[in-house]
């Protein structure tokens, strides 16, 4: 494709056929970071009746089967059975999650075979800004200094992977495709896992800022669609090594943003960003390099992580004591064991406990702490119901300014299907009206999209679209799209990590020591 030279190539080809990806799949899903449920029957009835949705409607519409497949009538085709599974099945399993007045989320989609009115339904022209994405770099000093990572990330990759470096799948090239070819992304945060230096990050941070560079060069004029995040450790060795690669990433890039993982470490002990010798530091440090963005994961539990510093208390506290900076909590505490309904101020995890840390420590809607919806959306999506009570949850108490798109893209492909989703889902009048949650109008959506991001690291968003007119990444769009259908192409779909229960404990199998998350 023209202008992507020099970041990688595409090496793969997959043949049509029944087990090609659906756009999207029922039943738990994991971005590699944790162990999900096992699929039940239901799931599998749901992900059965999709294909034969997405069958039937390529037969009618006389469509390719691959296609049809890609596009917007099978994505259409996927929400509504969601829908239609969270209204046909009992949720006595999920008690809090059940309306008492009918159903709480929905998607407006047309009938899949009508693929004109789909592509006009699940298509925009948002500015999006996805906060929260991944890749590796395959040639990094952490294929050898750490090799446990290494062997994870290999066993995690997708089984129509086989470059000769299979590392390649999860590249730069495989990343530029699905963010900025495969899925209408205009900005992106490109962040790394748990990690304790560059000897063992699969993207140290010269190498974000590498992609960052070579992102920009793809661009009109060398406007970059790409930010970096630096991510400290400083619960691993002592705090001052921590303090100077901070003054260091500043110095060479800077970084949008400083990330912590506070429930993780090598030994599996966390720390608190109230911890005057640890937390508070760092926070300070941060502050006085004039990075007023600090982002902290927090719920989502991830594999041998220390649950006593994965709550969100600290992070709100710390903001009270820094109220010119801007606090992003990832997934915003949310816990893929507990089921979201209506709030719960006495739960002790899930999204209730970040909406509780909020009122005990006076944090007003709209302020300095903010969330963003990364795997919590793509696991919710699958049930209405819940996603009605989550986004519900989040828009009404840390605000409609300050809920952030993510989407931890491109474990799970390209981001498409989950923009899709939300460009047409609404949480319904009967939820509106018993729990005070704010509709998904076209504004609050397009501030969730981006609008709200491009505020938060000061970008001009109307300048920004203007220049996609002339980018080179979006010249790209439609040749990609149709390598993609001819096959030269993996599918968009197609994820590069492990998302169910079983590929997540292959995963985790494979590793002799304690598990490094990748």
């Amino acid at each position: 494709m023209a202008g992507m030279a020099g970041i990688g190539r595409f090496s793969r080809r997959r043949r049509d056929g029944p087990d090609d990806p659906l756009p999207l799949h029922a039943g738990p899903v994991s971005n590699g970071e944790f162990v999900p449920a096992a699929a039940n029957g239901r799931d599998r009835s749901i992900d059965a009746l999709i294909r034969e949705s997405v069958d039937e409607s390529a037969r009618r519409t006389g469509m390719d089967r691959r296609r049809f497949l890609q596009g917007a009538g099978a994505v259409a085709a996927t929400l509504a059975v969601f829908e239609f599974a969270g209204c046909a099945i009992p949720s006595s399993s999920h008690p809090q999650a059940a309306s008492p007045r009918g159903k709480g989320g929905r998607f407006k989609v047309p009938p899949p075979e009508d693929t004109a009115a789909c592509e006009q339904a699940l298509t925009g022209s948002e500015f999006i800004f996805d906060v929260h994405t991944h890749h590796v770099i395959p040639t990094g000093p952490w294929v050898d200094e750490a090799p446990d990572t290494t062997s994870l990330v290999l066993s995690m990759l997708p089984a129509g992977c086989n470059d000769s470096n299979q590392l390649d799948c999860v590249d730069r090239a495989n990343y530029l495709h699905d963010i900025f070819l495969a899925s209408d992304t205009t900005v992106a945060m490109l962040t790394d896992v748990p990690n304790s230096g560059p000897s063992n990050a699969p993207i140290p941070f010269p190498e974000a800022l590498r992609t960052q560079q070579i992102t920009a060069g793809l661009t009109d004029g060398g406007a970059s669609r790409l930010l970096v995040e630096n991510i400290i450790a400083p619960n691993v060795g002592p705090v001052s090594a921590t303090l100077e690669e901070m003054s260091n990433a500043v110095a060479t890039g800077p970084p949008a943003a400083f990330k912590v993982y506070t429930a993780w470490s090598p030994n599996g002990q966390g720390y608190s960003l109230e911890d005057p010798s640890i937390g508070l530091p760092t926070v300070q440090h941060a502050h006085d390099l004039g990075i007023n963005v600090f982002v902290a994961h927090k719920g989502l539990p991830l594999v041998n992580f220390d649950p006593a510093f994965n709550h969100p208390e600290d992070v709100v506290a710390v903001s009270r004591q820094f109220p010119d900076m801007q606090f992003v909590v990832y997934h915003a505490a949310w816990d893929p064991s507990h089921v979201e309904g209506p709030y719960d101020p006495d739960a002790t995890i899930g999204i209730d406990t970040l909406l509780a840390a909020l009122d005990r420590h006076a944090v007003p809607p709209n302020d300095n702490v903010w969330v963003d919806i990364a795997t919590l959306w793509r696991q919710l999506l699958t049930m209405p119901d819940q996603a009605a009570h989550a986004m519900g949850k989040l828009l009404g108490r840390v605000g409609t300014q300050r809920v952030l798109w993510g989407t931890d893209a491109i474990w799970y492909g390209s981001p498409e299907p989950q923009i899709m989703a939300m460009r047409t889902f609404e949480i319904t009048p009967q939820f509106q009206e018993i729990y005070g949650y704010p509709a998904l109008t076209t504004d609050v959506k397009a501030g969730v999209f981006g609008l709200n991001a491009a505020t938060l690291f000061g970008l001009d968003p109307t300048a920004m679209r203007c220049g996609l007119t002339r980018d080179p990444l979006t010249a790209n769009v439609s040749e990609a799209a149709e390598l993609r259908h001819d096959g030269a192409l993996p599918s968009a779909w197609q994820p590069h990590g492990p998302t169910t229960r079983r590929q997540v404990l292959d995963w985790l199998g494979s590793s002799v020591t304690n598990w490094l998350p990748f």
